[in-house]
Formats: structure tokens, sequence, C-alpha cells
């Protein structure tokens, strides 16, 4: 059963990502992953417990669907709409003073500018992806 090895399906996810275009490649690994990545070193602040939170969500139900798969498909960006869409109601609560931390620091006031910046960007892409899977487009990206 080579085609199911751990090994292979691992490559395959790999490859499954490397054939998304460069510039959406770049995006999600220097800017999305290391970013809400950051909120697992902020776990003292709401922001920071709200992003690792989704983050973990996230991670745990897209891996698995990326294994399911054997790669990635537009069905993964079901998850992001459940998970950011809470979070950027959340942080956006708490940068109107509505909830979350009492005082929040210059530095915690930037990382959570920059977590709902950067999520509804990734939202808009994410949007546009559930919508395409609605219509049939059920694909998984391969090699």
């Amino acid at each position: 059963m080579e085609g199911n090895s751990t090994s292979h399906r691992l490559l395959g996810t790999w490859h499954s990502f490397r054939n998304l275009p460069l510039w959406l490649q770049g995006w999600v690994l220097l800017i999305l992953m290391p970013l809400n990545g950051a909120s697992l070193l902020l776990l003292s602040s709401f922001s920071g417990q709200a992003t690792a939170l989704a983050l973990l969500l996230v991670l745990a139900v897209n891996l698995s669907l990326m294994w399911h798969h054997g790669g990635m498909n537009k069905d993964m960006s079901l998850v992001h709409l459940l998970a950011w869409i809470p979070l950027e109601l959340g942080l956006l609560g708490q940068l109107a003073g509505l909830w979350g931390d009492d005082f929040m620091t210059a530095s915690q006031w930037a990382f959570t500018v920059a977590i709902v910046m950067t999520n509804a960007v990734s939202l808009f892409f994410d949007i546009v992806d559930a919508w395409c899977w609605a219509q049939g487009d059920r694909v998984t990206l391969h090699p």
C-alpha cells in the first residue's frame, strides 16, 4: 500500500501546497502563519488567547482535511470562516473596548490590529474558495 504511506501523504500535501501560486505560498509562509503563530507567545493577553484558539482549531481540522484528501482542497476555507469570523469580531470588540484586556500595551494593540488586518485579507480568499466549493469545485490540488 505504497500510495497511502505516511511519507507519501506528507509529500503529496507538500507538493499540493507548492502547486499554489508563488505569491500565495509566500503569503501563507511569510505572513499568515508566522503572525497567527506569534499568538502562542502572547497567551497572557486576550488577543493572544483568542488568536491561539482559532489557530489551533484551524490547524487541527485543516491538517486532518489535508491528510484525508492527500492535498489541499477548497473545503479548508470553510474552517477558516468558522474560526476567523468569530476571531475578527472578538478582536474588533477588544479594540473598541467592549471586552478583553482592560489595558492594551502598544505592542498588544499593534499585534491585534495586525491580526485583524491579516485575517481579513485571508477571509476574502476564503470566501471566494468557500463559494467555489459550494458551487461544486471539490477538486483536491495534487502535484
